[in-house]
Formats: C-alpha cells, sequence, structure tokens
C-alpha cells in the first residue's frame, strides 16, 4: 500500500510538503508519468479553504505543496496518478489542520 510521508498537522499559516511514496503500489520497472491532487473529490485550482501551492513526482514518488486550512478542519487530500503501464489509482489521505 502506497505511504504517506511527512502528513501531521498542519498549522493554518504554514506552507508546507507532503508526499505519498508509491513504490509498494507499483509493479517492477513502472514509474509515475502523471499526478493529480484533488480535495474531497475536485481538482484543486486554488479554491476553498486550503490551496494547492505546487506538486511534482518523480519515478515513484508524489509532493504537494498546500496552504491555507481552518484550524480544527480535517481535509481528505488524494492524489491521483497514472503508471507508465496505463494504469491509474488513487491515494487518500486525511489533513488536519490545528494551531502550533
Amino acid at each position: 500500500m502506497a505511504t504517506a510521508i511527512k502528513w501531521g498537522p498542519k498549522d493554518p499559516d504554514a506552507i508546507r510538503d507532503f508526499g505519498i511514496d508509491w513504490t509498494p503500489d507499483l509493479p517492477d520497472d513502472v514509474t509515475i508519468t502523471a499526478s493529480t491532487w484533488l480535495l474531497d473529490g475536485a481538482a484543486w485550482v486554488g479554491g476553498g479553504d486550503l490551496v494547492k501551492v505546487g506538486s511534482s513526482f518523480t519515478g515513484t514518488n508524489t509532493t504537494v505543496r498546500i496552504s491555507g486550512g481552518v484550524a480544527g478542519t480535517t481535509y481528505l487530500v488524494t492524489n491521483r496518478i497514472v503508471m507508465s503501464d496505463g494504469e491509474e489509482d488513487d491515494f487518500s489521505q486525511k489533513l488536519k489542520i490545528k494551531e502550533r
């Protein structure tokens, strides 16, 4: 199963990177060719309480940079990938916003 990297409570004023290691879910010699980040099932374009500042991916890892959020709120963040063999997959992770 894909593994969330550096997902912990985020301060509403912080701008932080959050990642996913897809290695356990990818067959040998298969890499990520596209990565899209979604919030509660809708593609992020900078709207809502959270803002996607940027994103990137390498062979087996994806990263999203997030700002904003409302303290006390937990958001569902989903990463949708396309693999080099044409398959697609999603991984969702909860992100809690907490004053620190």
